[in-house]
This record gives structure tokens, C-alpha cells and sequence, in this order.
């Protein structure tokens, strides 16, 4: 035994002895059960949850010591969160081009946006061929037109050298979906009801 004297502190070190022992269990189990699955188990859940405890501890610690950047980190995290959560999928985007297709139908033919009813039309022609795809990018989602159906057997359907590059994509985007909301199509919409070539032979009266 090596006894050293400090501050009026007796500390005691046993040298080639291992005196740092895990502090015993807190719950016991009965003799029948030593050496068997049963305290194997519970001696893995015990580690487990200490495990779980320090990190709970150190992240208690660590968000005390740095206020700003735990705070930084929350929020940058809930807005991770809300934008994943709310990625609209491409049944979402099926739905909302029929919806506005039906809208369309509630006005006349002659105050119909041409523009609106083209890129309509064209969208559902794609739907009609399969080529139709949604790239998933996490935050937000893409809607891209292949150029062709999953079901093709051509040898051009299915050479990776021929196929579109995901660098090409871009190309290839007609609408992109954030926020629940598809943007792209949100803003086709806007004057779905205005048709400029409606007036174009009006002369006002002289």
C-alpha cells in the first residue's frame, strides 16, 4: 500500500491491484440464475443504459458550456426535420396535376390559358407513356421526363452508356416540390383563367 498525504487528504493507491471495480448492481439477481442468459442480459441492458446515461450527461454538459451552437444545431435540425417531413411525393404530384386539370374544366375553352393548357396536356401525355420519374433528394423532390417507359425492352432503354447522365437531369426538370407545395405548377396556375389572345383583334371604339 502506497499511502501519500495531500491538502490534509489521505489517498490511497494499490499498485498491481485492480481496485477500479464497477460499482455493484443495484438490482441483484438470485443464485439460480448466476452464469446463465438470464444475468448475461441483464448484465448487457445495465451497459446499455449507462452507455445511454453519459451521453446524456455529456450532452447535458456540452449544451451548457456552448448555448449558441447547441441552439444553432436544434434549430438547424428542426428545419431538417420539417423539410423531410414535408417532401411531396409523386402521388402528390399526380394529384395536384388533376386537380388542375379539373379545375380547367369549370371554365370556358375561349379564357383558358394556352400556355396553362399546353404544359397540362404535355404532363399528361408523359403520365400516359410512363416517363413520368421523381428524383427524391430528401429536403425537396424532382420531376424529371425520362425518355422512356420502365417496361421498354430496347437495347437504347437499356445501355447505362445511352441512358440520361443524373448530370443531365437538370435538363429534363419540369417541376420541383418543396414544402408540399410544386412550384413550378403553382406558378402555371396563376392566371389559368386569363387567355391573351382573347382580346388581340379588339379595337375600342373610336
Amino acid at each position: 500500500m502506497i499511502c501519500v498525504r495531500r491538502s490534509n487528504k489521505l489517498y490511497s493507491t494499490v499498485v498491481g491491484s485492480s481496485s477500479l471495480k464497477q460499482s455493484p448492481s443495484r438490482f441483484s439477481l438470485p443464485e439460480r440464475f448466476r452464469g446463465t442468459i438470464v444475468e448475461r442480459w441483464k448484465q448487457y441492458w445495465e451497459s446499455v443504459a449507462k452507455d445511454y446515461f453519459e451521453s446524456t450527461v455529456g450532452i447535458g454538459t456540452y449544451v451548457r458550456a456552448n448555448p449558441l451552437k447547441s441552439s444553432l444545431a436544434v434549430v438547424t435540425a428542426s428545419c431538417v426535420y420539417y423539410c423531410a417531413s414535408n417532401n411531396p411525393s409523386e402521388r402528390n404530384y399526380r394529384s395536384e396535376i388533376l386537380e388542375c386539370a379539373n379545375t380547367m374544366l369549370y371554365i370556358s375553352p375561349a379564357v383558358r390559358n394556352p400556355s396553362t393548357v399546353e404544359h397540362l396536356e404535355y404532363i399528361e401525355k408523359c403520365y400516359n407513356s410512363g416517363i413520368v420519374k421523381r428524383l427524391n433528394l430528401l429536403l425537396f423532390s424532382v420531376i424529371w421526363i425520362d425518355e422512356f417507359n420502365d417496361d421498354i425492352q430496347a437495347y437504347k432503354a437499356n445501355c447505362k452508356y445511352l441512358k440520361p447522365s443524373i448530370f443531365s437531369v437538370y435538363q429534363r426538370v419540369i417541376d420541383i416540390g418543396f414544402l408540399n407545395v410544386w412550384w413550378n405548377l403553382k406558378k402555371i396556375m396563376v392566371d389559368y383563367d386569363v387567355n391573351p389572345e382573347e382580346w388581340k383583334d379588339y379595337k375600342e371604339p373610336e
